[in-house]
């Protein structure tokens, strides 16, 4: 059930919650934007110029196993939660890993760790 949100103006784009994706029930979704970044000196150590490229976003999406789970290591992955925001938008979304646990009396959990790539690749 959808939590009932009651908010004042001053919080009126406070988002509550995560999207589920296909086949997993999301408990946790991470998406941390990076850049490489060059700098040059001069002679007193002072930064003289900074350069950013290589913009890519690591996201990782923790949840449980609600069905069949369909994706495979190093294969391009459509996500339902927000990858368009910080710098980082479109691109493709590549799948570095994927980790499922269970225990006796548990449900089945799953992590998958992902890089999002500024460019469109295939």
């Amino acid at each position: 059930m959808a939590a009932t949100i009651f908010k004042t103006t001053a919080a009126g784009s406070l988002v509550h919650g995560v999207t589920d994706e296909t086949s997993i029930i999301i408990t946790n979704y991470t998406r941390n934007v990076t850049a490489k970044k060059t700098e040059v000196m001069d002679a007193d150590g002072d930064v003289v110029a900074v350069a950013f490229t290589g913009k890519t976003a690591e996201i990782t999406a923790d949840g449980y196993v609600n069905g069949a789970i369909s994706l495979n290591i190093a294969a391009i992955a459509t996500l339902a939660n927000d990858t368009t925001r910080y710098g980082v938008t479109g691109g493709t979304v590549l799948i570095n890993s994927i980790s499922e646990s269970t225990g006796q009396g548990e449900f089945a959990k799953v992590s998958i760790s992902m890089t999002q790539y500024t460019e469109t690749l295939s």
